[in-house]
């Protein structure tokens, strides 16, 4: 019988035999250090290899820490989840009828902008630009409508946070998780400088691309299948929805960190990962979400945690909490089609390793 390693190292050579470029992944089992595993490529034509301190945009899942942000001010007595917005944004349509979860479990039904902002440009956004943006180009909807994926929402959380602690919501998450959690290896691109050098190149694939929800005027013709988007899109257009750098390393700390009780107490916790709605996002295998928290299925198997997609990088995290595994999965490999492989084809390992992992665990 293969051993662990060689089976979660397998998972990741096939993933890369498949087309994707490069996969990163790190895993946290109870009573164990995290390990991490690599396969592929960080840079596709200079031929150089993953490693485990490769830097990642890690797109959407910096609405769990967003969201994590925000209940430690709820904690502190500073904010009321269930409160209108009105006391930081009195003249956003309908803001009256918007609690601050809203914001949180994408019922908002505020217009977004993720599918209008040019992924090519070097432009350096604001927050309130980000939201001027949002109503110029999408449509407002009701409030309690239904689940409909919201980056606005994030967006105006984050602003929420600066408003309440008078600083950017990069410092407050920063001195409240980073810091106390050790994670050396994680920046807020909005706000923050990182180490360029360390970055994985990130990949868009031109051949899985019939359907874009993105626009990419201005990519020119791919080379070798791929456009390199490493540069295309400033972290500050996604800002408080997508706008953090990491490693798995890191995102697994702060998981095990959050999903054990010492980031938030017991009653904000449940709220981010209990309070949940029936949900569902095209390509993935979501079938809930609270709080900055999805709830995805793979097979018999439930993980608490998110997803990320930006131009070039794909990614999944979550924990296992039948196990307490905690794992992420990032890859250098994207399209900017929702039901492209790059996005859907990511499920297949993600599956494979909490599925390995916790039948390593049972043995």
């Amino acid at each position: 019988m293969s051993t662990l390693n060689e089976q979660i190292q397998k998972i990741l050579d096939d993933h890369v035999a498949r087309g994707v470029i490069g996969v990163s992944l790190a895993i946290g089992t109870p009573g164990k250090d995290i390990a991490l595993y690599q396969s592929g490529l960080a840079d596709k034509f200079k031929k150089t290899r993953m490693r485990g301190d490769h830097l990642f945009r890690i797109a959407s899942c910096t609405k769990t820490f967003i969201a994590t942000g925000v209940h430690l001010l709820v904690q502190d007595g500073k904010v009321d989840l269930d409160e209108p917005i009105t006391r930081w944004f009195p003249d956003l349509p309908r803001a009256s009828e918007m609690p601050v979860r809203i914001l949180l479990n994408h019922r908002s039904g505020l217009p977004d902008f993720e599918t209008s902002m040019p992924m090519i440009s070097d432009k350096l956004w604001t927050a309130e630009e980000v939201i001027d943006f949002s109503f110029k180009h999408g449509v407002q909807k009701e409030p309690w409508h239904g689940m409909e994926y919201s980056n606005t929402g994030y967006v105006l959380a984050g602003m929420i946070i600066s408003a309440e602690t008078g600083k950017p919501y990069s410092e407050h998450l920063r001195s409240r998780i980073f810091t106390p959690l050790g994670m050396k290896d994680t920046w807020v691109g909005t706000h923050e400088t990182f180490p360029l050098e360390r970055e994985a190149r990130g990949y868009m694939h031109a051949d899985d691309d019939d359907n874009p929800q993105w626009d990419i005027s201005g990519a020119g013709d791919p080379l070798d299948g791929v456009w390199d988007t490493t540069e295309w899109f400033p972290l500050s257009g996604a800002n408080g929805a997508g706008d953090m750098i990491s490693t798995p390393r890191d995102v697994v700390t702060f998981l095990n960190a959050l999903f054990d009780g010492r980031v938030l107490g017991e009653k904000q916790l449940a709220e981010m990962k209990d309070n949940i709605k029936p949900a569902a996002f095209p390509g993935s295998n979501t079938v809930a979400n609270g709080h900055g928290i999805l709830i995805m299925r793979y097979g018999d198997i439930e993980v608490k945690g998110h997803l990320g997609q930006i131009p070039g990088h794909t990614s999944i995290m979550g924990r296992d909490e039948k196990t307490g595994i905690t794992a992420m999965l990032i890859q250098n490999s994207g399209a900017g089609d929702f039901e492209s492989f790059y996005l859907k084809g990511i499920n297949e390992p993600v599956g494979k390793v909490f599925a390995a992992a916790r039948d390593d665990l049972l043995i």
